[in-house]
């Protein structure tokens, strides 16, 4: 799923119409509609780390090497925001973290870990698959902006719908496992 046809779609939600064909065109825009869409964009990258981080995990396993059993975490492909495993020869390995690297009783691991997905321009590409939908992020985004933009009433519709796609995406998901909803500040 690509960045912009997310935003696309959310102008398209949000009856921005013409500045959908627009960005779809490759038209220039104007500066409030460049700060539409850069608005936009912004929202998507806050609801892809929020389905990431809460709802949907992004798994990634990786081999790391290290001489003394210190792995700094900038040696991970992606920013880790849970460790599931470490093992070593096959077997779990005890581990210990810290602010800046994993350290493990091994010179040698494979760790199994969740991680943040990496901040998009219009241009990126999501880091999830089309299970998940663009449907999911257009309508997170379309309640984020509605939120910025002061327009209440129309934000709580669409984090309704927003959270309604989550739902059925966790109930489709294999990987995801039961369903315990984040911790909220009321």
């Amino acid at each position: 799923m690509k960045v912009k046809d997310i935003v696309v779609t959310t102008l398209k939600i949000l009856g921005r119409n013409t500045l959908a064909e627009k960005l779809v065109a490759g038209q220039a825009l104007d500066g409030g509609e460049r700060d539409t869409v850069n608005t936009l964009i912004h929202c998507f990258n806050a609801v892809e780390d929020e389905v990431a981080r809460c709802y949907i995990p992004l798994c990634a396993e990786q081999i790391l090497k290290s001489g003394d059993g210190e792995f700094p975490f900038s040696l991970f492909e992606h920013t880790p925001v849970r460790i599931t495993s470490v093992i070593s020869n096959g077997e779990a390995v005890a581990y210990k973290l810290f602010p800046e690297y994993l350290k493990a009783d091994a010179e040698r691991i494979v760790v199994g870990y969740d991680y943040a997905p990496s901040i998009k321009d219009i241009d990126g590409v999501s880091e999830f698959n089309c299970a998940v939908g663009g449907y999911l992020f257009a309508c997170g985004a379309a309640a984020e902006f509605c939120l910025i933009n002061g327009e209440i009433q129309a934000a709580e519709v669409w984090e309704s719908k927003y959270r309604q796609e989550i739902e059925s995406v966790q109930r489709k998901s294999v990987t995801v496992g039961g369903y315990i909803p984040p911790r909220r500040w009321v």
